[in-house]
């Protein structure tokens, strides 16, 4: 169950494509919904995907796809006990018609895209280990008590804090807040996380003492956001292998030493950022057209354009096995190794001209800097 979701949603290597999703938003709030009530005889003809059933002696169908049709109401799945799987997606249903499912005696996966859902703060299921309520009107994730979830998807709702009751979700693997209204990494998460997907947001800074503690997490996606800075990683976080900054705004090599804390990061993508050197998104991506796992050819051999960060990062981070498209090969490590007093000098001669750039900004006259500022 811990593979469902987040990698069908993206691209072949986890976490890096944009998501896929429907475009189809839920009705707004001032929308007129009309009443209505799925029927038994309707719920019937949604009935699909036959198995063994709680007892494992008999056949029955095991999920229910009752998907696209306006419906308020679908309190008579409780007739359908044998029920494991749910499709709700793109209905008119809330919070308050979602909580009557809470009696379904063995329901493993609910799926309820697209609908009026303002809170996921259902009644405990549990069995429950997947909970879909991508694009819906989720402002917060507070109370949500599902002992045995191991995916929780929020993408694109309006969640704009990461409050969570961890004791609540002790088994949570995979946890996916895409595209909400985050504008840092705060508050609370289970320890327990694998796979976080945090996309889309805003953040900016990241200050949740808990994140890091995160000792399983493995993959964290934090594409198109607004980072400058790469505070708040930890020794602790012993299990990160994949780091996902694409499209944020560091803009110096020497943040990146505060990634040196974790021992078995493997993977780091950077494109988009304004690191010096650094190509633009619409240039040809550096190893295209080489033999795979190559990473391109050394300057002045002819063919792709080698990624400018490669060098700097290596040196940084020896122990990475691969930098945005790039497989690090021995070849790449080795020029890494001959370079290295060069890009150290670099990063030292960059870091004391932005501690003279600050310490001139700070003794400029107030009048200069407001002037500066209304030309702006």
């Amino acid at each position: 169950m811990g593979e469902y979701a987040g990698e069908a949603a993206t691209a072949a290597v986890p976490g890096e494509g944009a998501p896929v999703f429907v475009s189809t938003t839920a009705p707004s709030l001032s929308e007129v919904i009309k009443y209505k009530k799925l029927s038994f005889e309707e719920a019937s003809r949604c009935l699909n995907m036959l198995g063994k059933d709680e007892t494992g002696s008999r056949y029955a169908y095991l999920m229910i796809t009752a998907t696209d049709q306006k419906l308020t109401d679908v309190s008579i799945i409780l007739s359908f006990k044998h029920v494991f799987f749910l499709d709700l997606s793109g209905n008119y249903l809330t919070t308050e018609a979602l909580q009557v499912l809470v009696a379904m005696p063995f329901l493993i996966l609910l799926k309820a895209e697209r609908n009026r859902v303002d809170s996921a703060s259902l009644d405990t299921m549990h069995y429950l280990q997947v909970l879909d309520l991508n694009q819906n009107q989720i402002k917060n994730v507070e109370n949500i008590n599902q002992p045995l979830l191991d995916v929780l998807e929020l993408n694109f709702n309006d969640i704009y804090i990461t409050r969570f009751e961890t004791a609540n979700l002790e088994k949570l693997k995979q946890l996916e807040l895409r595209s909400n209204l985050l504008f840092e990494i705060s508050g609370t998460f289970p320890l327990s996380i694998e796979k976080m997907y945090l996309a889309g947001n805003k953040i900016s800074v990241i200050t949740s003492p808990d994140f890091a503690k995160m000792a399983h997490l493995e993959v964290l996606h934090l594409r198109d956001n607004n980072l400058q800075q790469l505070d708040g990683f930890s020794e602790a976080m012993v299990k990160l292998k994949y780091l996902n900054l694409r499209n944020n705004k560091i803009g110096n090599f020497k943040e990146f030493k505060k990634l040196q804390c974790l021992p078995n990061l493997e993977t780091l993508i950077v494109l988009g950022n304004p690191l010096p050197g650094t190509l633009s998104e619409e240039a040809p991506q550096p190893g295209e057209g080489a033999i795979p796992g190559e990473g391109g050819p050394l300057p002045g051999e002819g063919g792709p354009i080698r990624d400018p960060v490669l060098i700097p990062l290596l040196v940084i981070l020896p122990k990475l096995k691969r930098i945005n498209k790039t497989v690090i090969t021995m070849q790449i490590k080795v020029e890494a190794e001959d370079m290295e007093n060069d890009v150290l000098e670099a990063l030292l001669a960059d870091e004391n001209t932005i501690q003279e750039t600050d310490r001139t900004t700070t003794s400029a006259p107030t009048s200069d800097y407001k002037e500066e500022s209304d030309a702006n």
